[in-house]
């Protein structure tokens, strides 16, 4: 009879030990996504103007905006930070040189730095996590990388 009650004991412990990660690992992608950004380009037809508006649930910084020609993003251009349900026009000169139609991304990160990236294309946005391999010349720094770097090669 101890044995079955010792046995009876560990399989509870073991029970409780899964259900105690499974509720941190659901608590920790529940807090997560309480304050992502989410950007999606939205087209007014009446305006004739495309706007980037923040969607999810936390501020979107570092922010910068590419289109999407011959299978590179190009044209990189950096937008204010946006805060929760923000939304900001995208410069018309940007856009108006197009060759086609291109698709159009979006690079940006939350407040606890996880990177994310939108692309719309087909009147169809996408969002995922991190950014995808940009080439050097379709990188912009975020901006805490030279805000404090000397001016002047000092």
């Amino acid at each position: 009879m101890e044995v079955v009650s010792v046995a009876i004991a560990a399989i509870a412990l073991v029970i409780s030990i899964i259900v105690f990660v499974d509720n941190r690992i659901r608590e920790i992608r529940s807090a997560r996504l309480g304050r992502r950004p989410t950007l999606v380009f939205v087209w007014d037809g009446s305006q004739r103007t495309w706007t980037l508006s923040n969607i999810g649930n936390g501020p979107a910084l570092d922010v910068v905006i590419y289109q999407h020609i011959d299978t590179r993003w190009r044209h990189p251009l950096r937008m204010p930070e946006m805060a929760v349900q923000d939304c900001n026009v995208v410069p018309r000169r940007w856009y108006e040189e197009w060759h086609g139609d291109p698709g159009l991304g979006a690079r940006y990160r939350s407040i606890t730095e996880e990177e994310y990236f939108t692309k719309t294309g087909d009147d169809y946005s996408e969002v995922s996590a991190g950014w995808p391999d940009f080439s050097a010349d379709e990188v912009i720094e975020p901006h805490w990388r030279w805000r404090n770097k000397p001016r002047g090669g000092q």
